[in-house]
């Protein structure tokens, strides 16, 4: 088959308008909505533009602990502008093939009719397919796959594909409606009986990305009209005059092996039919038979013995022949025959037929397992084990493979598994114990025997059981396969066990962990705990057996724990348990030990008994004589000319002023990095401009920052190296009275070298337009200014004073937990107490924090003070104080860009 694309393509479009019309409709479309795209951009960036986002100052809580250098602003989305709406996408595609007849007529692909062999020849079948936009939007055509299968196949071989578009210069676009037919041309022979299918698939995408994609079959085939069909068909004929299948009767038994040949006569029919259109003639039936092994074959003409040569359509001749066949002999029969029909008008038509068939002469293996004790003649099911004596026992496993069978084969597969894991552990693969010799020409009545010592624990209460598989392979590729299961149980008899616990009563505290006493408690000369003590029994043995003694003796004094107990809860099996407790009170505030032991008997059916044994004990520390009281107490302070009525106290400071009105000299910003969308001011466009480039400044590592005179760039009020989150400070030059000028230009490079700009803005610094404490400008923020009102700041320096005190104490106290919670912030501050921390008894300790106070935001702080303390002998007090203030400038509307 030969492929020409055709050169014209066709735009066909549902209006009256030309193809080119179309086209250049299509084209003007098309650049109408890219205008209209490139519009609403820009009507979106300027909606943005005039967003104004709300800034979150949560993050402000920080600072409280003196971090300044660890706040990083979090960034403030730009808005989103609204899609622009996108028409439905869809597309069809759909196609037709037509051959061209001798006679000059196109006739559709699924109608040519049969030709005979003059008639017959080379065709040229035109395929068309038609692409649709269905959709509401214009699209471009991305995709048109074209895939062919010819059955069988012929020439091109098999399966081609084509991709439709590459005919195309730039891109195929078609608006709604509009349609392109894209054909190509393929040679096919109506002499040969040939089944093509044609799959394609397109795709077209829309302006906004979105796809969708269509799929079109068009399957068509030629029938020359000569068919002809063969088939083979085994039986054997039996002694009684009957027929068998092949298959079930040449699988001989040994007894019909026993001499070594079984002959029976084996009948191969073979039926030709005329399955085509036109009688014709039986030309050639030849038979080909192979025998494997060795691998001969024979070859014989059937033609002759064919009654009725000639067959019309429906028609068919059967015949047979016989062959005298061993199946003593493992072997495989492959007939193939081959039949040629010749048509009135010259034209042939052929086809095969094989049939296999295999003796299956009887091949039979036999493994056997057996266990000795090592170095003994005892069967492994005459081991006895008891408490007493059980222990670690070598045994003996041998395995035994035989072939009683009728045929020789080769030993290709021994392996055994024991279940649980002995030594050696699992799956052991027994063939490598064979030597390669004995493993091949394994014949009717060989005998091995492999064998292997493993170590079996005889204290456990188990079941080893060994499975052993073995497999032999005849020549002709068939096994055989047995397996054999051996178990050997190992009893030890009755084993139980005993444990017990003791803990105060209602915690996780052992008995043997309870603290001392200390002062206060044992002021009347007692301090009663409870205590639960529980002792539980466990079968850890094989067999069923009934509780029959369970004692605890305590300091001499014996209790039988059974008493009360039903009988049927006194019997456990295997893996049950039992367990009992009490409660008893003991004073703490006495130095005595309690020693506690438990025994348990349980007796087996038969009157067997096993026993178990455990002891406890503890002992209670002598009280201590020491005690502490540490209380602590918070309060928050700044400078009283900062307070509105002068008494220094955190929650009545006066607001600080955050607008800067005079030009300063000096100011402190923080590198916080992003790109201009960190921007946080209300400075006007024309005031404040920032640009990106190489994606902005980073959020992480260094940078090199140059603020600069907007008028003068070799006025430098900054050049240095930052990393994200330091603070750096510019001061202003003196060349415009020792104040800054109107407008700054912060450049951002990516280091020293300054070759690489990462950012650029222009910031009006000289406190005419909106400046404010807090105020973003790209990757920087404005902390501090200084002018001549004065030094500005958004935090205002106070004072936590923790006042720690152990009134009425026996012993001083060492701090050993000190913590200051504020708005979920915790702080250590057991290094700011001072040296030794220990607060003497009836003595107060001080402890002086200096905190920021964010006065940009009104916020509430809320903090918890914890403290505990510990005395020499190991008592231990603790003590939590609150506070809660609210401070900062009232809360004004934000205002972002």
């Amino acid at each position: 088959m030969r492929f020409a694309l055709i050169a014209t393509v066709a735009v066909l479009a549902v209006s009256a308008a030309s193809a080119t019309d179309s086209t250049a409709a299509i084209g003007q479309q098309q650049k109408g909505k890219k205008h209209r795209t490139l519009r609403n951009a820009k009507a979106a960036d300027a909606a943005a533009a005039d967003q104004l986002a709300t800034e979150d100052e949560g993050y402000w809580d920080r600072f409280l602990q003196n971090e300044v250098d660890s706040i990083t602003s979090p960034p403030t989305p730009s808005p989103t502008p609204p899609p622009t709406p996108i028409g439905e996408c869809g597309v069809e595609i759909e196609s037709t093939c037509e051959i061209a007849m001798p006679d000059g007529t196109e006739v559709e692909c699924k109608d040519v009719p049969t030709e005979g062999p003059e008639e017959c020849g080379d065709r040229t079948a035109t395929y068309c397919y038609t692409i649709t936009n269905t959709g509401e939007e214009c699209g471009t055509v991305i995709k048109a796959d074209r895939t062919r299968t010819a059955t069988p196949p012929g020439d091109p071989e098999g399966t081609t594909t084509k991709d439709l578009l590459d005919g195309f210069q730039g891109s195929l676009s078609l608006c709604p409606t509009e349609s392109v037919q894209i054909c190509e041309e393929e040679t096919v022979s109506t002499c040969e009986e040939v089944c093509y299918e044609t799959s394609v698939d397109t795709e077209i995408e829309m302006p906004n990305g979105t796809t969708c994609e269509d799929t079109d079959m068009y399957d068509f085939c030629i029938d020359p009209g000569c068919k002809v069909d063969v088939e083979t068909t085994c039986k054997v004929m039996m002694p009684d005059g009957s027929e068998a299948e092949c298959e079930e009767a040449m699988k001989p038994t040994p007894e019909d092996c026993e001499d070594g040949e079984n002959m029976v006569d084996v009948q191969y029919c073979y039926t030709v039919e005329n399955i085509g259109k036109t009688c014709g003639d039986i030309s050639k039936l030849e038979r080909t038979r192979t025998m494997t092994p060795p691998g001969t074959s024979d070859t014989k003409d059937l033609l002759p013995l064919l009654d009725t040569p000639t067959l019309c359509p429906g028609e068919t001749a059967t015949l047979c022949e016989m062959e005298p066949t061993n199946t003593c002999i493992d072997a495989c029969y492959e007939t193939t025959v081959e039949v040629d029909a010749t048509m009135p008008d010259g034209f042939v038509c052929s086809n095969a037929d094989e049939y296999k068939v295999c003796t299956e002469p009887v091949c039979i293996v036999e493994v056997e397992s057996s266990c000795t004790v090592a170095g003994t003649d005892d069967d492994c099911e005459t081991i006895e084990s008891t408490p007493e004596n059980c222990g670690s026992t070598a045994v003996e496993y041998c395995y035994t493979i035989s072939n009683p069978g009728t045929v020789c084969g080769d030993i290709t597969r021994v392996e055994r598994t024991r279940t649980p894991p002995g030594d050696p552990e699992g799956t052991l693969e027994l063939l490598r114990l064979i030597p390669e010799a004995d493993r091949a020409d394994f014949c009717p009545g060989d005998e091995i025997t492999v064998c292997e010592t493993v170590v079996i624990d005889t204290c456990d209460d188990q079941c080893y059981e060994t499975t052993t598989y073995a497999e032999v392979t005849m020549d002709s590729g068939n096994t055989c396969e047995d397996t054999d299961l051996y178990e050997v149980c190992v009893n030890p008899g009755c084993v139980t066990e005993v444990e017990q616990t003791c803990k105060v009563e209602g915690t996780d505290v052992s008995c043997d962990a309870i603290p001392p006493s200390d002062f206060e408690q044992c002021a009347d000369g007692e301090n009663m705990v409870p205590v639960e003590q529980c002792y539980k029994v466990s079968n850890v043995g094989p067999t069923c057996g009934t509780i029959t003694t369970f004692d605890r003796t305590t300091n001499g004094e014996t209790r039988n724990l059974l008493e009360g107990k039903p009988a049927n809860s006194l019997v456990l099996c295997p893996g049950q348990e039992m367990e009992i407790c009490e409660t008893k009170v003991i004073n703490t505030c006495e130095e005595e030990c309690y020693n506690t032991s438990v025994e348990v008997v349980i007796t087996m059916a038969d009157g067997s008994t096993c026993e178990a044994t455990d002891v406890y004990e503890f002992c209670i520390p002598p009280p201590s004589s020491e005690s502490c009281n540490v209380e602590v107490d918070l309060a928050c302070s700044t400078d009283a000319d900062r307070t509105e009525d002068g008494s220094g106290n955190c929650d009545v400071i006066v607001p600080i002023a955050t607008r800067c009105d005079n030009r300063a000299a000096a100011m402190t910003w923080r590198f916080n990095g992003g790109d201009c969308s960190q921007s946080f001011n209300i400075q006007e466009a024309d005031k404040f401009v920032c640009t990106d480039f190489q994606g902005g400044a980073p959020t992480e590592g260094s940078v090199w920052i140059t603020v600069t005179n907007a008028k003068d760039t070799s006025d430098i009020y900054f050049d240095g190296g930052v990393l994200v989150g330091d603070l750096f400070t510019m001061f202003s030059a003196d060349t415009n009275d020792g104040k800054f000028n109107a407008d700054s230009i912060f450049s951002v490079y990516a280091d020293g070298t300054k070759d690489v700009l990462l950012q650029e803005s222009s910031v009006h610094t000289s406190c005419s337009q909106n400046l404010f404490l807090k105020d973003k400008f790209g990757g920087v923020q404005l902390l501090i200014f200084e002018n001549e009102e004065g030094l500005f700041t958004c935090f205002i320096g106070a004072t936590y004073t923790y006042t720690l005190s152990n009134e009425a104490a026996a012993n001083a106290g060492a701090i050993v937990e000190f913590t200051s919670t504020t708005n979920g912030v915790v702080d250590n501050c057991l290094d700011d107490l001072p040296a030794p921390g220990i607060v003497p008894p009836d003595t107060t300790v001080i402890v002086d924090k200096e905190i920021l106070i964010d006065m940009t935001v009104r916020q509430t702080y809320d903090t918890t003070v914890f403290v505990k303390a510990q005395t020499p002998g190991g008592a231990t007090c603790s003590n939590t104080a609150t506070l809660s203030f609210t401070s900062g400038n009232p809360n004004l509307p934000s205002f972002g860009k």
